[in-house]
Formats: C-alpha cells, structure tokens, sequence
C-alpha cells in the first residue's frame, strides 16, 4: 500500500504544478448546523468565512458557551511575519465577527486545539517551530490567554490533539523523527493520568500507525454516527488535499486501533480542492477547505 502511495505522490505532485499555472488556492472556512444522522450532503449547506486580502484563515476549531459560539483558527496576516492564532464569533444567520488576535509569539503557531477541563478552556496549539507542545489556559474567554506550562519539549509535534478516555488522557501527535521527516507518515500517542503532568509516557505501540502523509491529525476526535472518529489529514493529493474520518476501533494506554470510515473530499463544491479540519460540538461544525480561483491573466 505504502509503495502504490509513493507512486500516486509522484503523479499528483505532477498534476499540483500543472494546475497551479492556472489557479490560485485560499483556504477558507465553512460552519453551521448538524443533525444525526451525520452525512458529507449537510457540509453543502454550510455557512462560509473568507479572510480579507492578503490573510489566511485555516486550522478551525468550534466551541459554545453561554449561549454563544466561537471559532478559534490560525491566521496568516501581512503585518506579522509567522502564525499566530485568533477568535471569531459566529450566528446562527451566518453573520460573524472580525478575527480578533488572541495569542501571538515569534515563533509559528496553528492548530488551536480548544477544549474544557474543569470547568476551565484550555488550548494546545501546534507550536513545532518551538519544537514544543504547550498548554495555554483562559484568563477571559475567549479572548484573553495565557501559557500554562510546556507539557513536551524538545518535540517536533504537528498538531497534537488530546482526548480523555477511561481515566487516561491522550495526546494524538504527527512527529518528525529521524524515520520520519514528513508530519503524517507517522501518528504517535503519549499517555497520562493527569492532564498536568511532566512526564507522558509514550505507547507501547508507537508509531501507532505508519504510512505516505495520511495520519496527521485534523481535528478533536468525536462521537459522531454511533463511532468514535479521529479526523485526519490525507496529504497525497496536495497538502491538506482531502480529510479521513477513522474509527478507533480500541483505545488504551497498551493498544490502538482504528479503520478507516469516511473521507471528505471536496464533495461539497466544484471549486474546492482540499480539506484539513474538522471539528465538531454539540450540532456545530466547522471544517477549513481550499478554493480555487483561476489567476486573473488567464
């Protein structure tokens, strides 16, 4: 599998260069509404977030609280010279907010990886520039942010994402490694009892699963369809070129399974040529998506 993977990167590479003649991609953001029993047909009908000129919007996160909803993302903006991470609001109508910038360091950040404990919003964006995966705790939400403690370091982590589970928590990591020099070939996964602690423990398994830029995470894992899904990224179109729903089959500090259930391809619009991630709460949705435009002098 791994070998036809390699030849199909080949081709698509091939292709990407032939059509980036042509177009231009942005990725943008679309969100809204979900019902059970969830199908790829209801991404149609969602709302979309363009960024203005010049900025770039990707990596979505959606939360509640009280009563109101929120979109964290990376942004991409001319005046600062690395990601950096904002906040949006969001209505019902479609209508939402300004980004407004919550955390910005000199050093890359993306992937706000949103979520409560405690009665408390904590974050864990991807911060592989700094070689670290960091734990940042609200002060106000949503808005205001603070770095709580580093909770790996010396770690080339893509994207970490962590889930509770029976006790344990888990932390969902793409590394690079002296095996692995591409985020997604391999996903890894450390353990604790303590989402605080110093010293996660890594699985017995790892890499708990090995293949072409196919396991990066992309998004919390999610009960959804009476499954337990993992979203990941599957980066042999293009980075970033379409989005794998995996069942987790078993999950536990000494074994992990999961297989594969649905993908998001782009189905939803004839423009759009990509998907990252997704992420889901309560009935909210967000995904990030890439549309094409052809260039203006064709």
């Amino acid at each position: 599998m791994n070998l036809l993977r390699k030849f199909a990167k080949k081709y698509y590479n091939f292709v990407e260069k032939k059509r980036e003649q042509t177009t231009v991609s942005r990725w943008y953001l679309r969100f809204g509404k979900i019902h059970a029993p969830f199908t790829l047909e209801q991404i149609e009908a969602l709302h979309e977030i363009h960024a203005p000129q010049g900025h770039v919007y990707a990596d979505p996160f959606i939360v509640e609280e009280n009563g109101r909803s929120f979109i964290f993302l990376e942004e991409v903006a001319p005046d600062h010279p690395v990601g950096f991470l904002s906040a949006i609001e969001v209505f019902a109508d479609g209508t939402h907010t300004a980004a407004q910038a919550i955390i910005k360091c000199d050093y890359h950040l993306s992937y706000p990886c949103v979520f409560k404990h405690e009665d408390t919003w904590y974050m864990i964006p991807e911060s592989a520039q700094n070689n670290s995966i960091e734990l940042w705790k609200c002060t106000n939400f949503p808005y205001q942010w603070q770095l709580d403690h580093v909770m790996m370091d010396n770690i080339n982590s893509a994207d970490t994402t962590p889930f509770y589970h029976a006790g344990n928590w888990y932390l969902f990591c793409a590394l690079k490694t002296k095996n692995s020099k591409k985020y997604g070939n391999e996903l890894h996964i450390f353990t604790s009892q303590d989402l605080f602690s110093q010293n996660w423990q890594a699985h017995p398994q790892n890499p708990v699963k090995k293949g072409i830029l196919q396991f990066r995470p992309g998004g919390h894992l999610v009960q959804l369809n009476q499954k337990l899904l993992r979203p990941s990224q599957d980066s042999i179109k293009r980075y970033g070129g379409s989005l794998d729903l995996n069942e987790v089959v078993e999950l536990s500090p000494t074994c992990y399974q999961e297989k594969f259930y649905m993908k998001l391809d782009s189905q939803w619009h004839p423009q759009d040529n990509g998907c990252h991630t997704f992420n889901i709460f309560n009935d909210s949705i967000v995904i990030d998506a890439i549309r094409e435009h052809k260039k203006s002098n064709q």
